[in-house]
């Protein structure tokens, strides 16, 4: 099935159905609501902040406005972990999902002790947001600061006394705080919610970088008390680790203990040591551990993530798809300063279902997640046996063409979206797909590989108009492809743009001419001399 206009409009307006702008049910983050929260949750046998986190299972149609800190951990070496003297192995990639299985682990134990909301997990990339204490900035503010340090200090640790150098990484956090809006992810059975809006994004954009060490936006600085540093500078100047564990301390409300790291120490060594006694997770983690993979027959859209597990996981020749909106942060805070949160809702909710639905029905691909606004997707052509690279490198650009007509209709079915855009990046190569860290409902969907890595750096360097292929997409491409794509980005390339790059229409055909009498060919030959001559003559007049 390919996309098609019709089809795809049909669904835009069953999506519009289903959840309306009018019947969203915008709500405030506060103290009334945690407690609903809280009685909710013992009416469960549930414990908030433990078993469950603050805000939770939001329904589709509900969005809830919250102050919160948003806090991004990138572990630094994890490209270091995908391969093995610069290729990328079956070794490798078994090494570098242990890698995740432990940080992921280490990781939730510490969301656990905080009661912080774990957002999700994507690669080396971690997000989580600290919204409460309700109605108290500067004490949420420390609380993320203990937070970050302690995580920081206990996925070091983990890394050094369970995996050694194997799996051992070092760690960035950038961290800020502001109002966003959190909305169902539309996962299914992942209940976490979404936060949508700039707290969200400049937290992340803080812990890009090379260095470790915790960096604070200027609003969360202003917050604490800390001198700002300016926005140039932002990304380039970590906290002191004296005034980290000055500021933690206060966090974990033991001010008096001043810059001493004991306190901080102390929770490393339990969450490390509660580590070490999980006898599953030192199984998954040990040299010797077992990793079955297996080649999931395409389409990919069959793929049923609850099956896997790392010793059931699936690596295979494929495309990694990232469709990301350019413009949305900025049509969020806008939405939220101009209460038009139940528009933008309403219509992330309608963009999500038609690129989800354009990708597994139009195209056989399957969905991985949506972090934030952004689809990354798996699609594959081939057998049981053998992915054919040049048809899968034609799928994917076929799909990033149907991507963009969806969204091409979105913005003009939809209100208040008309300047935003859609930047693709697609990259091929072998990838892991699997499920990893904590257990049952907790653990993490998963593909990771250089061709992962590759895709989203390609889309995160394009404007809304712009398509590209990475490297190895373009070495394993049709000659009709590379040509496309050789000079750099496509700009505007549609799903009928792309099936032209895909089968470019064959050049004119010839007629070759009867045959004719030596004579008569003579004969035409002289008249055609002379044709000639007299045009030549008339040029020169």
């Amino acid at each position: 099935m390919a996309w098609d206009p019709i089809r795809s409009r049909n669904r835009i307006a069953r999506f519009m159905t289903t959840v309306p702008q009018s019947a969203i049910d915008v709500r405030t983050f506060d103290q009334t609501y945690l407690l609903q929260r809280v009685r909710d949750a013992q009416a469960r046998g549930k414990r908030l902040g433990f078993d469950e986190s603050p805000i939770f299972a939001v329904p589709r149609n509900r969005a809830v406005l919250v102050d919160g800190v948003h806090v991004y951990v990138q572990l630094l070496d994890y490209h270091d972990r995908l391969q093995d003297q610069g290729r990328e192995t079956e070794a490798s990639h078994k090494r570098v999902l242990q890698f995740l299985h432990l940080h992921y682990s280490a990781t939730d134990r510490v969301v656990e002790e905080f009661e912080a909301q774990r957002v999700d997990y994507h690669g080396p990339r971690l997000h989580a947001v600290l919204v409460t204490p309700v109605g108290d900035e500067r004490q949420r503010v420390l609380r993320a600061v203990a937070f970050a340090v302690t995580l920081k200090e206990t996925i070091e640790a983990a890394g050094q006394n369970i995996g050694g150098a194997r799996l051992q990484t070092r760690v960035r956090i950038g961290i800020d705080t502001g109002r966003a809006v959190a909305v169902s992810s539309g996962r299914g059975a992942d209940m976490e919610p979404l936060f949508l809006g700039s707290p969200a994004n400049h937290a992340a954009k803080l812990a890009e970088g090379d260095h470790p060490g915790i960096y604070l936006s200027d609003r969360a600085r202003e917050v604490l008390g800390e001198p700002s540093v300016g926005w140039a500078s932002e990304r380039s100047t970590s906290l002191a680790e004296d005034r980290q564990y000055g500021l933690a301390n206060a966090g974990y409300g033991q001010a008096w203990s001043g810059l001493d790291p004991a306190p901080i120490r102390a929770r490393v060594l339990a969450a490390v040591r509660a580590l070490q006694t999980d006898m599953d997770l030192t199984a998954l983690t040990s040299p010797e551990a077992t990793f079955r993979f297996h080649r999931h027959e395409p389409p990919l859209k069959t793929i049923d993530f609850a099956e896997l597990m790392p010793s059931r996981s699936i690596r295979m020749g494929l495309a990694s798809v990232f469709a990301d909106l350019s413009g949305f942060t900025a049509y969020v805070d806008a939405c939220i300063r101009g209460r038009r949160i139940a528009e933008m809702t309403a219509n992330l909710h309608v963009i999500r279902g038609e690129l989800a639905a354009c990708a597994r029905d139009d195209f056989g691909a399957r969905k991985v997640r949506f972090i934030g606004d952004c689809l990354h997707g798996l699609v594959a052509v081939g057998t049981r046996l053998a992915t054919e690279p040049a048809s899968t490198v034609d799928a994917a650009v076929m799909l990033s063409g149907g991507l963009r007509s969806s969204f091409n209709l979105c913005k003009a079915t939809l209100p208040g979206i008309r300047e935003m855009g859609i930047a693709i990046g697609s990259e091929f190569g072998e990838t892991p797909v699997s499920r990893v860290g904590i257990r049952g409902d907790r653990s993490v969907r998963c593909a990771t590989s250089k061709a992962v890595s590759t895709s989203e750096a390609i889309q995160s360097d394009l404007n809304g108009r712009q398509t590209a292929l990475g490297p190895n997409a373009l070495a394993n491409a049709s000659p009709a492809v590379r040509r496309a794509f050789e000079a750099g980005p496509v700009y505007d390339m549609d799903h009928d743009r792309a099936g032209h790059v895909v089968t470019p229409a064959p050049a004119p055909s010839v007629a070759r001419p009867a045959a004719l009498s030596s004579g008569l060919l003579i004969s035409q030959g002289a008249t055609a001399a002379g044709s000639v001559r007299e045009r030549g003559s008339g040029r020169h007049a």
